[in-house]
């Protein structure tokens, strides 16, 4: 596979595709499960569905991460505590929480806007 390629598709089947310890960075910015209309992904899962599917993905990257590779993960406050917890199971260290201030967004009646991810 050449440098610097940018792998688009299904993360598992591509994770899959990929030998062990071949990753230097991934990012990943996975459905927050938050019923966002996306065209071809019901963002509305029941809560051990959507957790069994992230345990599912981590463990992907982990197993293609070089043992000095890194992740990044963009994700809500929805499931940040339950993200925390998936990495630290799977021996990964987080380091640091990078906040994205959002200056744009949708009005909400029935909670706070979101501000940040």
């Amino acid at each position: 596979m050449p440098w610097n390629d940018v792998l688009q598709g299904d993360c598992l089947e591509e994770l899959a595709r990929l030998p062990a310890g071949f990753v230097d960075l991934a990012f990943a910015d996975p459905p927050f499960n938050i019923g966002y209309e996306y065209d071809v992904y019901q963002d509305k899962k029941k809560k051990a569905d959507y957790l069994a599917w992230t345990d599912k993905w981590l463990a992907a990257v982990k197993r293609v991460l070089k043992p000095t590779g890194t992740l990044w993960v963009a994700i809500g406050d929805e499931y940040a505590a339950e993200m925390k917890v998936r990495l630290d199971d799977l021996g990964l260290t987080m380091r640091n929480w990078v906040v994205w201030h959002y200056t744009f967004g949708v009005s909400c009646t029935k909670k706070f806007n979101r501000s940040h991810a």
